[in-house]
């Protein structure tokens, strides 16, 4: 006998394509305002470029895949070129009078045909140090492991001492790359469970 769809298990492949509305929640952060975090659509090309051009340029300098204070619509529609399986991206947005502002964003991109994954997060400046960038990485990790991704691994400039210190806490292996000029390798084995980060 067939079992009927809508009890037949989920594969990983069958996420691709599809909004992954599971993934969307509420955290409140003491003494701030709520935060949605959920995934990112095309439809958040704005508050996308918002969030580019608010970042400081220490923190647009520290993390690489930002290179200017202004995204051209290409970049922007780079970014949001997600199909939620080999490429998701999970952001944190507040809402207020003014409407909706996006603090934080995680991302990661498949590494083509196998079940790694690069990733990368960038917090806004007056959000860091208040757990957002551990709530948001540990949503993209969540999603990963249903995903078929085994693993995520991303890169950070040497003097980014504080990303580094934190993926450790988070449970990324840390080393720099040899020949780098001070590159550093950030790799995490879905495997075993995300630790606990601030």
């Amino acid at each position: 006998m067939t079992r009927p769809p809508s009890s037949a298990p989920v594969t990983p492949e069958a996420l691709r394509g599809r909004y992954p509305d599971e993934l969307e929640r509420t955290w409140q952060p003491a003494g701030a305002h709520a935060v949605t975090i959920r995934a990112l659509r095309h439809a958040d090309l704005a508050l996308e470029r918002r969030f580019i051009e608010a970042l400081s340029p220490e923190t647009l300098y520290l993390r690489v895949q930002y290179f200017a204070t202004t995204a051209s619509e290409r970049d922007l529609e780079r970014l949001l070129d997600l199909d939620y399986y080999d490429r998701l991206a999970v952001g944190g947005i507040t809402q207020d009078a003014t409407g909706e502002t996006l603090v934080g964003v995680s991302r990661y991109a498949r590494i083509e045909g196998m079940r790694r994954a690069e990733c990368a997060i960038v917090v806004a400046d007056g959000w860091q140090g208040r757990g957002l960038g551990t709530e948001l990485m540990r949503t993209l990790a969540t999603a990963a492991q249903a995903r078929a991704i085994d693993c995520l691994e991303g890169t950070t400039l040497a003097e980014n001492a504080r990303i580094a210190a934190w993926a450790r806490r988070f449970g990324f292996s840390v080393r720099t790359e040899p020949n780098s000029g001070g590159l550093v390798v950030v790799r995490m084995d879905l495997q075993g469970p995300a630790q606990s980060a601030e």
